[in-house]
């Protein structure tokens, strides 16, 4: 039996898939839950979010917790006591989204990271964004959704738990931005901290060179690139003390321009070591402030 790590592996491998570009009738999950009940599955045109849960629980070892329909996948839950909390959710768990508030749920997805209002999540079966539809919008996607918007929440029959937060100290002023420069930014911003700066856009790898390295805990994606929350709230902040820039989640040359301005380093878009250090400089002056 796999753990909820090897599960959320499993899921980030299918990002990027998309019913659309599929050669063959139907899905790739609803091919393989047909072969087991019923040909129905397979068949173009049938939603297949939580088939994609099913899939990739079956990856890891978890063969009796079918299901193709969310709402029965909760009774399921409820019946063998799976079901938590929010206050009690970590990561590999799977949230159900209820998005007209009648009552059932719509949609689910894997939980990567849960934040205070929100949770960030990979999901079968959507799009890539708000436009399109939530729940049939054909594509496997990284998505942040609202608690508000959260139905139930399922523990699945796995043998361990998710990745633990990383514990946070006093950062060593090296020009690199790693996991515990991350976690200790997170934790500046109010953030539960993971270590990861999730969702950046590929191309812009170039504008930060210090984050660009095997291991970093910046996740690198295509034009599906939705952000990082993170990101987004040091976005606003900037614009806040007067140095505008977009808040989309996203680190490029603007942001970075943004950042430089702030910390008073010389200005040329490119997040390097100088820029780095003072970044870690200013993270460490708020840490020793929280511990006093």
């Amino acid at each position: 039996m796999g753990t909820a790590v090897d599960l959320l592996r499993v899921a980030a491998s299918q990002l990027g898939y998309n019913r659309w570009n599929d050669p063959a009738e139907g899905t790739k999950y609803g091919r393989d839950y047909g072969a087991r009940h019923g040909a129905y599955f397979g068949a173009s045109g049938v939603p297949y979010c939580d088939m994609f849960v099913t899939w990739c629980l079956r990856q890891v070892g978890v063969t009796n917790f079918d299901s193709a329909y969310v709402p029965g996948r909760i009774n399921t839950a409820r019946a063998n006591g799976w079901l938590v909390s929010w206050a009690n959710a970590r990561p590999g768990d799977l949230v159900c989204f209820d998005w007209d508030g009648d009552g059932e749920a719509d949609h689910i997805g894997i939980a990567e990271y849960f934040y205070d209002w929100s949770v960030q999540t990979i999901e079968g079966n959507t799009s890539s964004g708000a436009a399109g539809s939530q729940s049939n919008g054909g594509g496997v996607y990284r998505r942040v959704r609202s608690r508000s918007d959260v139905a139930a929440i399922i523990r699945p029959p796995l043998s361990g738990a998710g990745k633990p937060p990383i514990s946070v100290r006093l950062l060593a002023v090296d020009g690199e931005i790693g996991p515990a420069t991350n976690a200790a930014w997170q934790v500046c911003n109010g953030q539960k901290p993971d270590g990861i700066v999730s969702s950046q856009y590929r191309p812009n790898r170039q504008y930060l060179p210090a984050c660009d390295f095997v291991g970093s805990g910046w996740q690198w994606e295509g034009e599906d690139a939705q952000g990082s929350l993170l990101i987004e709230h040091v976005q606003k902040y900037l614009s806040k003390c007067g140095h505008k820039v977009e808040a989309d989640g996203i680190a490029g040359p603007a942001f970075v321009r943004a950042l430089q301005r702030y910390y008073k380093v010389p200005v040329d878009g490119y997040l390097g070591a100088t820029t780095a250090k003072a970044l870690q400089r200013a993270i460490n002056n708020q840490l020793f402030k929280r511990s006093a």
